[in-house]
Parts: structure tokens; C-alpha cells; sequence
């Protein structure tokens, strides 16, 4: 069991291989006792966390799934979360397998097979891995058809995916690249844009550049396409020297920058403010008024009021067209109304879309802050009390 908070660490206690009955058997050992394998930390990080895995081992009291031993160096291949997350709750004792291992390269080939359908992997991660599926593969490409077949049937079809079938693999002439796409749940075309920004943040890293390394990194983990089309743009150098300067924080931001000439140009701009457009950047047939409400990597999205149709119109503009003054919000006090009756009413669905409308405007017409009123003032009284349904009585 695991005790949360234990006012004392539980002593470590020493296994080796002659204590581990292998096969299926499962033995408890301290998880102190147990050693990450290498690859394990280069892939995945040294201090990762997986919150929702801590929790659900902390509610638990126990852990269901086995940690994975291997036997030829006595390395933790598959659990290191499992491992840390029971050292953190005082957990006294861990379930472990072992696995054989003619040789490092088997063992390094286990770490691979048992983590690929781990949760909560970022796509760097996702590239990590697949640079080792690939340098586990290509050999196997020169190989005869025998020893591909048995390394698939071990390694390749040995996770936990039920998804990858033997015929899914070329046994006879091995497509690294699909086949080590396929495992990662990812499209040929995205895993290679992927591998493309791979190797430029390794680049960086190389050149010593870690902080627009770290930048095309979380990059990355949001957005391959994105990553991919930073990656290609003509004046990625430029930005690669603005995120090194530190005087911007993300991709998005130095883009941003080379395209506008200025200094993060979107600084100034702020969610639920309005500004007022001069005649000649006025959006046809919209009011001069218009309200920020959303900021991306390239633009600053506004609503406006559509004179013709009186409807809420959003419209994209970049920075450098945005020919505008901010103006006092003479909708202050009505959207602190709105956002509260927007948490009331999240349930509503009608009324939370409704809500968000009103928000989106520059300004609200004499109709609708009554309907606003009547929302705020007189729903709750009007709405008829649920009956019963026949399914419920039934």
C-alpha cells in the first residue's frame, strides 16, 4: 500500500536476480531499489510528471500495473513514473517483471516496445522515440527475412497496441519510415514534417542556441503543422536570432516580429479591450468600434458590429494593420454582469452562446441589454420546474 505523506522513508531493501522468479510471477521490491534504465530519462525526461497517474495510484493505495526489469543489467525498462510516483507516496514496496535480455541493444529495443503507447507524450518525445525505432530498423533492412520476422514478433508487435498486425509490416523489405510512423499513431506526412523540426532543434541544441531550442521545441508539442511551417519560412534565421536575444518568448511572438519590423508587436494588445479605428481602416459596413476578442500567433482578432445586419462580425487583422486607438470600454460594468451570469448559466447551453455574443460586442443595443435583464432578473423565476419523465418513473 501507499501512504501520501509518510513522516518516515521506508527502508530500501536489495533484490538482484536471484531473487526474481521469472515468467508471469510478480514480485514486490522498494521501488528505491530499482535503477532507470538511461534511455528511459534521455527520452522521456529525468523529472517528468503525470499528475493524473499520481492521483489515481494516491486514491488506489496501490499499484495494478507491474514495473518491467530487465534481465541482463537489472535496469527498470518500463515504469519510471510508476517508480518515482510510489518513492513520493511512501510506497513501501512496487510489483515487478522481468524481461530477458540477450544483449544492451534487446534491452534498449524493450524500452522502446513497452513505452510506446505511454500517455501523455508530447510529439518531441514521440520524435525521440522514433529516432531509436529507426536506428533499430535499418539494420534490419539488410537483414534476411527471418530475423526481421522475430525481431517484429518481440519487439514491434510486443506493445500494447492492438492496432499494428503482423501484415501490417513489409517483412520483407522493411519501410522504416511508415513502420516507425505507424507505431507512433502518425500519419507519413506529419511524422516527417515532425522529423524535419526534430533535427533542427537538435541543431540548435548543438549550436548552442537552447533558448530558441526550448522555443521550436514547445513549439513543436503544440503544433507539427505550425513547428513544420517555421521551420521552412525564408526568414527563419532572423527569428532563430530574436528568440536567442530573450527579447521574445515564443515562435509565434519572433514570426511576428521579422514580419512586422517591431518588437513583439501584439505586447500592447489585450483581450476585452476596444478600440476605436480611424475612417479609413474602418471594416466595410462595421462599426469604427471594435473589440479585442482573441489574440493568436499572427493575428488580433476583433468584433465588430455589422451596421447592416446589426450582428456580431469577427474579423482577423495583423498588427501592423490595425490603424486604431484604444477608448474606454463603455461596456465595463455589463460584462462583469455577463461573465457571472455565464459561470450561472454554463449549463444552458442557449443562454451561455448567447452570453458570449453580448460579450463579443463593442457595445450593446437598447434590446439587448434587455434581454440581458431579462436573463439576469426573471429566468430563474420563469423557467417551469422539470417534470418527471416516464423513462424516470419507469
Amino acid at each position: 500500500m501507499c501512504n501520501r505523506g509518510a513522516a518516515k522513508a521506508p527502508t530500501v531493501f536489495q533484490t538482484s536476480k536471484s531473487d526474481i522468479t521469472r515468467g508471469s510471477n510478480i514480485i514486490y521490491v522498494h521501488p528505491n531499489s530499482l535503477v532507470v534504465h538511461h534511455k528511459l530519462i534521455e527520452i522521456y525526461g529525468e523529472n517528468e510528471t503525470r499528475p493524473e497517474l499520481e492521483e489515481d495510484i494516491s486514491i488506489r493505495g496501490v499499484i495494478l500495473t507491474p514495473l518491467v526489469v530487465s534481465s541482463l543489467n537489472n535496469l527498470l525498462v518500463s515504469g519510471k513514473c510508476r517508480r518515482a510516483i510510489a518513492i513520493k507516496l511512501g510506497c513501501p514496496s512496487v510489483p515487478v517483471q522481468y524481461v530477458d535480455c540477450a544483449s544492451d541493444i534487446e534491452e534498449e529495443a524493450w524500452v522502446l516496445s513497452l513505452n510506446l503507447n505511454r500517455d501523455g507524450k508530447t510529439n518531441y518525445q514521440k520524435m525521440v522515440e522514433a529516432q531509436h525505432w529507426e536506428s533499430h530498423l535499418k539494420p534490419l533492412a539488410k537483414k534476411n527475412k527471418a530475423a526481421i520476422a522475430d525481431y517484429a514478433r518481440k519487439f514491434l508487435l510486443s506493445s500494447d497496441s492492438t492496432e499494428i498486425e503482423p501484415t501490417d509490416l513489409d517483412i520483407q523489405k522493411v519501410d522504416v519510415r511508415n513502420t516507425v510512423a505507424k507505431k507512433l499513431s502518425m500519419g507519413a506526412g506529419p511524422y516527417s514534417n515532425s522529423k524535419q523540426v526534430y533535427k533542427q532543434i537538435l541543431t540548435l541544441q548543438s549550436e548552442g542556441k537552447l533558448v530558441a531550442a526550448a522555443a521550436l521545441e514547445k513549439e513543436l508539442n503544440r503544433s507539427i503543422d505550425a513547428a513544420y511551417k517555421f521551420v521552412r519560412n525564408p526568414n527563419y534565421s532572423e527569428a532563430i536570432s530574436i528568440l536567442e536575444s530573450g527579447d521574445v518568448n515564443t515562435v509565434g511572438e519572433a514570426i511576428a516580429w521579422v514580419n512586422s519590423g517591431e518588437r513583439n508587436p501584439f505586447r500592447i494588445y489585450k483581450q476585452w479591450d476596444v478600440y476605436m479605428f480611424t475612417e479609413e481602416a474602418r471594416v466595410p459596413d462595421c462599426s469604427l468600434c471594435g473589440r479585442i476578442i482573441d489574440i493568436t500567433n499572427e493575428f488580433v482578432v476583433f468584433g465588430f458590429r455589422n451596421m447592416s445586419t446589426w450582428r456580431l462580425k469577427v474579423v482577423h487583422l495583423r498588427p501592423k494593420n490595425i490603424r486604431a486607438e484604444l477608448v474606454a470600454d463603455p461596456e465595463t460594468q455589463r460584462r462583469q454582469r455577463i461573465f457571472s451570469m455565464m459561470e450561472k448559466y454554463s449549463d444552458v447551453e442557449p443562454i451561455a452562446t448567447g452570453l458570449l455574443s453580448l460579450l463579443k460586442l463593442p457595445s450593446l443595443t437598447h434590446q439587448e441589454v434587455k434581454f440581458l435583464d431579462t436573463i439576469e432578473f426573471h429566468y430563474d423565476e420563469e423557467a417551469p420546474e422539470p417534470k418527471c419523465s416516464l423513462l424516470t418513473v419507469l
